[in-house]
């Protein structure tokens, strides 16, 4: 790992299925197709790869509200922005403006803040350039098959 890469990202999640999904003591999410993307920080020691391997594996003890998704949902990879600056809660109400966005699950990844949700539904993928002018930085997409590394080519 690189020892600059913590900063801001951005877990693009494909369901697998339809219907109910139970977060913890959260509530109840409905996947109903579509996309979702999670936004988090990844500030502290592993950074940005450790963070996005967690979340691209499914574990056997769910602690975060991602974790309880995970089994329900493909993660090909995420987008990452590098910096100290803390950017998630920013990003999660700009990613609600999208055209067709919405927070399918109220809290979901902002229990500790004042945000709608940290998971954002989108009707389908959008492009890297689009989320780099809505949020203001340059994003880089890292694969889940090159285990979340940026690439060096």
């Amino acid at each position: 790992m690189m020892s600059d890469d913590r900063g801001t990202y951005l877990v693009r999640l494909i369901p697998e299925h339809s219907g109910p999904v139970r977060i913890g003591r959260l509530g109840t999410l409905m996947l109903t197709g579509g996309e979702l993307l999670y936004v988090g920080s990844a500030l502290g020691p592993g950074g940005l790869a450790a963070r996005c391997r967690h979340h691209g594996r499914v574990t056997a003890r769910p602690h975060w509200h991602l974790d309880s998704l995970r089994p329900h949902c493909r993660v090909p990879g995420c987008w990452v922005a590098r910096g100290l600056k803390r950017r998630e809660h920013v990003w999660a109400r700009l990613l609600g403006t999208l055209p067709g966005a919405s927070w399918p699950l109220a809290r979901f990844g902002a229990s500790d803040c004042d945000c709608p949700a940290h998971l954002i539904r989108l009707e389908q993928r959008p492009e890297t350039t689009t989320l780099s002018v809505l949020l203001g930085v340059p994003l880089v997409w890292r694969a889940a098959r090159d285990r979340f590394e940026e690439s060096q080519g």
